[in-house]
Protein backbone atom coordinates (compact mmCIF):
# COMPACT_ATOMS: atom_id res chain seq x y z
CA UNK A 1 0.00 0.00 0.00
CA UNK A 2 1.02 3.53 -0.88
CA UNK A 3 1.70 5.94 1.87
CA UNK A 4 -1.71 7.77 0.03
CA UNK A 5 -3.92 4.49 0.11
CA UNK A 6 -2.78 4.04 4.51
CA UNK A 7 -3.64 6.86 5.23
CA UNK A 8 -7.70 6.55 3.89
CA UNK A 9 -7.04 8.39 0.46
CA UNK A 10 -8.54 6.02 -1.64
CA UNK A 11 -9.08 8.07 -5.11
CA UNK A 12 -5.55 7.37 -7.39
CA UNK A 13 -5.76 9.18 -10.62
CA UNK A 14 -6.37 6.76 -14.00
CA UNK A 15 -3.18 6.74 -16.42
CA UNK A 16 -4.27 7.40 -19.82
CA UNK A 17 -2.75 4.97 -22.82
CA UNK A 18 -0.07 7.18 -23.43
CA UNK A 19 1.22 7.13 -19.84
CA UNK A 20 -0.02 10.31 -18.65
CA UNK A 21 -2.39 11.18 -16.02
CA UNK A 22 -5.79 11.76 -16.35
CA UNK A 23 -6.58 14.94 -14.18
CA UNK A 24 -9.60 15.18 -11.92
CA UNK A 25 -11.53 17.55 -10.14
CA UNK A 26 -13.56 17.56 -7.27
CA UNK A 27 -17.36 19.47 -7.87
CA UNK A 28 -19.61 20.33 -5.23
CA UNK A 29 -22.97 18.95 -5.54
CA UNK A 30 -25.78 20.94 -6.52
CA UNK A 31 -27.88 23.48 -4.67
CA UNK A 32 -30.61 20.47 -4.54
CA UNK A 33 -28.70 17.94 -3.60
CA UNK A 34 -26.55 20.26 -1.22
CA UNK A 35 -29.75 21.09 0.81
CA UNK A 36 -30.87 17.32 1.09
CA UNK A 37 -27.08 16.74 2.48
CA UNK A 38 -26.31 20.14 4.47
CA UNK A 39 -27.00 18.44 7.96
CA UNK A 40 -24.48 15.99 6.70
CA UNK A 41 -22.13 18.35 5.91
CA UNK A 42 -22.62 20.97 8.91
CA UNK A 43 -21.46 17.47 11.01
CA UNK A 44 -18.62 16.30 9.21
CA UNK A 45 -17.08 20.17 8.81
CA UNK A 46 -18.06 20.49 12.66
CA UNK A 47 -15.72 16.83 13.02
CA UNK A 48 -13.00 18.83 10.93
CA UNK A 49 -12.71 21.96 12.46
CA UNK A 50 -12.95 19.86 16.03
CA UNK A 51 -9.80 18.15 14.74
CA UNK A 52 -7.88 21.12 13.01
CA UNK A 53 -8.24 23.79 15.55
CA UNK A 54 -6.88 21.44 18.75
CA UNK A 55 -3.86 20.94 16.79
CA UNK A 56 -2.84 24.57 17.50
CA UNK A 57 -3.46 25.16 21.23
CA UNK A 58 0.11 24.26 22.41
CA UNK A 59 1.41 26.31 19.74
CA UNK A 60 -0.41 29.22 20.18
CA UNK A 61 -1.79 29.16 23.80
CA UNK A 62 -5.55 28.59 22.85
CA UNK A 63 -5.46 31.86 20.70
CA UNK A 64 -7.45 30.81 17.56
CA UNK A 65 -6.92 34.41 16.79
CA UNK A 66 -3.09 33.82 16.63
CA UNK A 67 -3.62 30.93 14.17
CA UNK A 68 -6.12 33.10 11.89
CA UNK A 69 -3.38 36.24 12.09
CA UNK A 70 -0.50 33.69 11.13
CA UNK A 71 -1.82 31.52 8.40
CA UNK A 72 -3.06 35.55 7.05
CA UNK A 73 0.52 36.73 7.35
CA UNK A 74 1.87 33.44 5.93
CA UNK A 75 -0.29 33.07 2.41
CA UNK A 76 -0.24 36.96 2.30
CA UNK A 77 3.44 36.85 2.23
CA UNK A 78 4.25 34.08 -0.27
CA UNK A 79 1.62 34.45 -2.44
CA UNK A 80 3.80 36.35 -5.23
CA UNK A 81 6.25 33.61 -4.83
CA UNK A 82 3.42 30.83 -5.60
CA UNK A 83 2.85 32.54 -8.90
CA UNK A 84 5.70 32.47 -9.96
CA UNK A 85 7.83 29.24 -11.71
CA UNK A 86 10.26 29.48 -8.77
CA UNK A 87 7.65 28.24 -6.46
CA UNK A 88 8.30 25.12 -7.16
CA UNK A 89 11.31 24.84 -5.02
CA UNK A 90 9.19 25.61 -2.25
CA UNK A 91 6.32 23.84 -2.72
CA UNK A 92 7.87 20.97 -0.10
CA UNK A 93 6.86 22.36 3.62
CA UNK A 94 10.30 21.36 4.53
CA UNK A 95 11.93 24.18 2.28
CA UNK A 96 12.17 27.40 3.68
CA UNK A 97 11.46 30.61 2.27
CA UNK A 98 13.86 33.11 2.94
CA UNK A 99 12.86 36.69 3.91
CA UNK A 100 14.03 38.47 1.05
CA UNK A 101 11.49 36.33 -1.02
CA UNK A 102 8.42 36.97 1.53
CA UNK A 103 6.44 39.75 0.66
CA UNK A 104 5.77 41.98 4.12
CA UNK A 105 1.71 42.63 5.29
CA UNK A 106 0.48 45.46 7.41
CA UNK A 107 -1.64 45.20 10.22
CA UNK A 108 -4.08 46.54 8.53
CA UNK A 109 -4.28 44.13 5.79
CA UNK A 110 -4.27 41.41 8.21
CA UNK A 111 -7.75 42.80 9.83
CA UNK A 112 -9.29 43.86 6.73
CA UNK A 113 -8.59 40.06 5.39
CA UNK A 114 -9.61 38.45 9.01
CA UNK A 115 -12.26 40.82 10.38
CA UNK A 116 -9.88 40.86 13.78
CA UNK A 117 -9.83 44.68 14.87
CA UNK A 118 -6.26 46.00 13.72
CA UNK A 119 -5.57 47.14 17.19
CA UNK A 120 -6.03 43.03 18.34
CA UNK A 121 -4.28 42.24 15.23
CA UNK A 122 -1.00 44.49 16.34
CA UNK A 123 -0.85 42.88 20.05
CA UNK A 124 -0.89 39.85 18.71
CA UNK A 125 1.70 40.17 16.29
CA UNK A 126 4.04 41.30 19.15
CA UNK A 127 3.36 38.58 21.42
CA UNK A 128 4.09 36.23 17.93
CA UNK A 129 7.13 38.08 17.29
CA UNK A 130 8.41 37.59 21.02
CA UNK A 131 7.23 33.89 20.46
CA UNK A 132 9.74 33.72 17.24
CA UNK A 133 6.94 33.19 15.01
CA UNK A 134 7.13 36.36 13.31
CA UNK A 135 9.60 38.61 12.24
CA UNK A 136 9.02 42.75 11.88
CA UNK A 137 11.32 44.29 9.18
CA UNK A 138 12.54 47.80 9.33
CA UNK A 139 9.34 49.71 7.34
CA UNK A 140 6.74 47.61 10.19
CA UNK A 141 5.54 44.97 7.55
CA UNK A 142 5.47 41.54 9.26
CA UNK A 143 6.54 38.20 8.11
CA UNK A 144 6.85 34.16 8.86
CA UNK A 145 10.24 33.96 10.36
CA UNK A 146 11.93 31.50 8.07
CA UNK A 147 11.97 28.37 10.17
CA UNK A 148 9.04 28.46 12.05
CA UNK A 149 7.00 26.28 9.66
CA UNK A 150 10.26 23.79 9.43
CA UNK A 151 10.01 22.74 13.57
CA UNK A 152 9.02 19.06 13.88
CA UNK A 153 5.95 20.19 15.92
CA UNK A 154 4.78 22.55 12.84
CA UNK A 155 5.17 19.82 10.25
CA UNK A 156 3.36 17.40 12.16
CA UNK A 157 0.34 19.68 12.50
CA UNK A 158 -0.04 20.36 8.72
CA UNK A 159 0.69 16.49 8.08
CA UNK A 160 -2.51 15.82 10.47
CA UNK A 161 -4.07 18.41 8.74
CA UNK A 162 -3.96 16.69 5.68
CA UNK A 163 -4.82 13.80 7.03
CA UNK A 164 -8.48 14.88 8.41
CA UNK A 165 -8.74 17.00 5.41
CA UNK A 166 -8.85 13.89 3.51
CA UNK A 167 -11.03 11.98 5.47
CA UNK A 168 -13.44 14.80 5.65
CA UNK A 169 -13.35 15.11 1.46
CA UNK A 170 -13.40 10.62 1.33
CA UNK A 171 -16.81 11.28 3.40
CA UNK A 172 -18.04 13.74 1.46
CA UNK A 173 -17.20 12.20 -2.20
CA UNK A 174 -18.74 8.90 -0.69
CA UNK A 175 -22.31 10.49 0.69
CA UNK A 176 -22.65 12.33 -2.91
CA UNK A 177 -21.69 16.12 -1.45
CA UNK A 178 -18.92 16.18 -3.74
CA UNK A 179 -18.07 14.22 -6.70
CA UNK A 180 -15.37 13.34 -8.59
CA UNK A 181 -14.78 14.76 -12.78
CA UNK A 182 -12.51 14.94 -15.62
CA UNK A 183 -11.09 18.27 -15.56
Amino acid sequence: KSVAESQGWRYMPAQARDGRVKKKRLVPANRAKLDEKSRLFAYEFGVLLCELLPRYQTAFQSDFSKVLIIHAIGVASVSRLMSRPEAGTYEALSAMVPSELQVPVNALSVAESTGIPRETVRRKIKEMIADGFLVEDERGGYRMNPGTLQTDAMLEIYYQQLQSLTMLLNRCVESGIISIEDA
